[in-house]
């Protein structure tokens, strides 16, 4: 936190603004009391402003929280306010209330003003060094507290005079009639002259690269880096991006990365993790947290495995306790006395556990968990930046919200937009101004309304202003990084009144939003560019290693390929090997119900419903299976969508499947088939090599033939384009598979051997049903799509298994997507969806290669 005023180093004599951690470490202030307002507010049911809680939970801490700060700030010496007789009234109750809940919370204190108690209750002489004040740089509007803190430091180790910086601009120009009068109701306007500029940019981003080319056209024609400061109210990332860029040294950059609330959010996962049902990622984020008992590399491991599927913790196997935790973890509970219990166990067990459970806010009561109520409680600080790095030869970083630590001969204001300059004012969220006053001339305490909020930003607005000498350049960023347009700030228009030749403010923008950096009004350096990257072979070479045999069995063994695999490398023989040396995107993402997702519920629930030997179920009786093993289904595969955000999701999903479902029962009928084979493992030789894979269901026609039917959850059109154009080659594997099988004991292959074999695609979504190799009866549902169906995609297979056996990976090249979609007639997903990597090798070819 930065406080409202100035000190001066008494060796260097430099001014900069004191901040929480500078006066703790000089005070020798003790670790303070964590902030944590939100419980106490749920816990304190007595409160006016109960039913406000009931009905909206997180407005209402909120609100109560400000309010409660905003009275805090108000004191003089940071402890509970003695007012005696309040009036009887809305504002009267209110402020009780408020008083009544600062004295649960005991010495807690927002953020930054711990160590101001306990300067101001510390005796003279105590701190390590002189802290002596600028006279007159404390904020006029500054908050009670504040003013108090100014008091004290002046009484110990007096003051120091500060630079004149009231109208620093030359007498005449533009910069200098708004200097001191900003919002003066007469003013005396004057021609617009190079005082004064404005420049509207695309967005923020933009902004930051004009700015860091503006400073370093000053700096190339003779001004000093200190003499210029950059204004922004924003997150300063992307302005020590863009002066990076520039070479231009940039002073007042946070000296460290902001830092998160652990504790909170450790709390806020433990919750989680308790209501069913729990998201993979908040596991994964639990498994991650430095408050865990193992080591980091032990969460990243565990982390990994969760968002493969893999929930049993069992890398924790060799300790125990650690073990015994993680199961505490992920166990949910269905009653507030089992969330105690849960939760009072992993906080014995955790590093800041007591922390942990005091943000918790579980009622000790019996009865079902309230989980919005309990979420909602749980509060997490925003992260806080470390303090600003700052030194004399830099251009200064001043901030929107604070007046400036030094003044300058150039500003540049990198974010001219609404709600900034002035800063928008908020009202208090408890009391109207008219109460605020009644309180005021009955307490003597100064809360802060509309009017005080307005009256502040328009005063820093104005220091801010009054702190420059030659000129200042006002951008204006048309949209945010996020694209959402933006309006230019309410200061525009206040500024428009002093320049006597325009008629409002945006006649005075300048549009260079369409500009490309090297046509901006101001010299703009120019990066050397990158050299251009060696062009990719046509081919990776890795002489004398057979690339099939990377993966091997415990025994030495070369693994089989499964269909799937073979796949991957008909589209890209690069993908196919990051896959086989276990070089994969290991990228989280949230859970979502994708293609993948889908097609897993489905293929389980076909298969916890078509049994194996058992007669086809009558419409009734499948209906009622789908809906159990669903069920089931999604407790394996997809637990998030039983949350109730996912209803919609859960039960459309649940009604195709129940459709494809009993469209694929009236196929089995119509083609006389028995069951014999369901998700049964497959393996056998074809192509030269051993194929491994899971077949979705093998059915047995009236004539003795077989039908190796693969399910898959899309429609039609695809599947019957690719092939058409001969590209397909998934299914066509398990027939080969039995037509060459590798044996092994109770394989159950004694039934499939030695018959005629044909193959089939269901499409889930629209219950076409594509076969080849196998002639079927007149009226079959089935379409014959002959048996050319894989020619063109066997051909190229037999190319690349060579390839590999010679140690040759083949780089695919920008063709290959349009081929793959236009020719052969499906998308490659090894290439659209694949690895970073995969796209980095693909090499560009002109179109006359192509």
């Amino acid at each position: 936190m930065h406080y409202p005023f100035l000190v001066c180093d008494p060796r260097s004599g430099l001014h900069y603004r004191l901040t929480d951690t500078g006066v703790a470490e000089l005070s020798l202030a003790p670790k303070p009391v964590p902030w944590v307002p939100g419980q106490a507010i749920v816990e304190y049911a007595d409160l006016v402003w109960r039913d406000s809680l009931a009905n909206a939970p997180i407005e209402t801490i909120s609100a109560v929280t400000a309010a409660l700060e905003d009275l805090i700030l108000a004191t003089t010496d940071l402890r509970l306010p003695k007012l005696g007789s309040l009036p009887n009234s809305r504002a009267g109750l209110h402020l009780d209330a408020l008083i009544r809940l600062w004295g649960r919370l005991g010495d807690a204190l927002p953020e930054g003003l711990a160590p101001v108690r306990h300067v101001l209750e510390l005796p003279y002489g105590q701190f390590l060094d002189a802290l002596p004040v600028v006279n007159g740089s404390l904020d006029p509007h500054a908050p009670a507290i504040m003013a108090a803190l100014y008091a004290r430091l002046e009484q110990e180790f007096g003051s120091v005079e500060g630079p004149a910086t009231s109208r620093a601009a030359p007498v005449g120009t533009g910069l200098h009639a708004l200097q001191g009068s900003i919002a003066a109701p007469q003013i005396d306007a004057k021609a617009k002259d190079d005082s004064l500029a404005f420049y509207g940019l695309r967005d923020l981003a933009a902004c930051a690269d004009f700015a860091a080319a503006r400073a370093r056209t000053l700096i190339e024609a003779g001004v000093a880096a200190r003499d210029i400061a950059v204004l922004t109210g924003h997150d300063p990332h992307q302005l020590a991006r863009a002066f990076a860029h520039q070479g231009v040294p940039l002073s007042g950059l946070p000296a460290s990365l902001p830092e998160r609330d652990i504790v909170g959010e450790t709390a806020l996962h433990l919750a989680l993790a308790k209501r069913p049902p729990t998201p993979a990622m908040v596991l994964a984020s639990l498994a991650l947290s430095p408050l865990m008992p193992w080591s980091s590399q032990t969460g990243r491991d565990l982390a990994e495995a969760l968002m493969a599927g893999d929930f049993r913790g069992g890398i924790l196997s060799s300790t125990p306790a650690h073990k015994e935790l993680w199961d505490d973890i992920r166990a949910s509970a269905g009653s507030l006395a089992q969330l105690r219990f849960l939760i009072d166990r992993i906080c014995g067990q955790i590093a800041q556990g007591a922390e942990v459970r005091a943000r918790l806010p579980i009622p000790p009561s019996d009865g079902s968990p309230d989980w919005e109520a309990i979420l909602r409680g749980i509060q997490i600080a925003s992260h806080s930046a470390g303090d600003p790095e700052r030194n004399l030869e830099g251009v200064s970083l001043w901030s929107a919200q604070e007046s400036p630590w030094r003044p300058c001969r150039h500003l540049i204001v990198a974010d001219f937009t609404d709600g900034l300059y002035p800063t928008r004012p908020r009202a208090n969220p408890m009391f109207l101004d008219s109460e605020i006053a009644q309180i005021r001339e009955a307490t003597g305490l100064h809360l802060r309304g509309r009017a005080e909020g307005l009256a502040q930003s328009l005063s820093l607005f104005d220091q801010q202003l009054q702190a420059v000498a030659d000129s200042a350049t006002f951008l204006i960023p048309w949209r945010d990084l996020s694209g959402a347009r933006l309006q230019p700030s309410a200061g525009l228009s206040l500024i428009a009144r002093f320049i006597s030749d325009v008629e409002d403010g945006a006649d005075l923008i300048a549009d260079v939003s369409r500009m490309r950096p090297e046509d901006w009004p101001v010299a703009h350096h120019r990066l050397p560019p990158l050299p251009e990257p060696p062009e990719l072979p046509e081919a990776l070479q890795f002489a004398g290693r057979n690339l099939l045999a990377l993966r091997r069995k415990d025994d030495g063994t070369t693994k089989p390929q499964s269909p799937s695999r073979l796949e991957t490398l008909l589209v890209s023989p690069l993908a196919w090997l990051l896959a086989e040396v276990e070089a994969n995107d290991l990228s989280w993402s949230a859970e979502e119900l994708d293609v993948m997702a889908k097609g897993n519920i489905a293929h389980d629930v076909f298969e916890h419903v078509f049994l194996k030997d058992q007669p086809i179920p009558d419409r009734t009786a499948l209906t009622d299976a789908v809906i159990a093993a669903y069920d089931s289904a999604l407790t394996r595969h997809a637990n998030f969508l039983r949350s109730a955000s996912w209803d919609m999701e859960r039960q459309g999903l649940e009604r195709e499947i129940l459709q494809a479902a009993l469209r694929w029962r009236d196929h089995l009928l119509a083609l006389g088939a028995k069951i014999i084979g369901n998700e049964i493992w497959l393996s056998g030789e074809a192509h030269g090599i051993n194929l491994h894979g899971k077949a979705d269901a093998i059915l047995e026609l009236p004539d003795g033939g077989l039908l190796i039917v693969d399910h898959k959850k899309s429609g039609t059109s695809g599947r019957r384009k690719r092939m058409e154009a001969g590209w397909d080659l998934q299914a066509a594997l398990y027939r080969d598979m039995i037509a060459r099988p590798i044996r092994r004991e109770g394989d159950g292959m004694d039934a499939l051997i030695g018959r005629s074999v044909g193959i089939a695609y269901h499409l889930m979504n629209d219950g076409g049903l594509l076969t080849s190799g196998l002639a079927l009866a007149d009226g079959s549902p089935a379409k014959d799509m002959g048996d050319a169906i894989n020619a063109a995609a066997v051909g190229r297979l037999a190319e690349r298994l060579a390839e590999l056996g010679a140690g040759r990976v083949v780089l695919n090249t920008t063709a290959d997507v349009d081929f793959f979609k236009k020719e052969a007639g499906f998308t490659p997903y090894a290439l659209t969806d694949g690895s970073a990597l995969v796209t980095a090798f693909i090499r560009k070819i002109e179109d006359s290669e192509a």
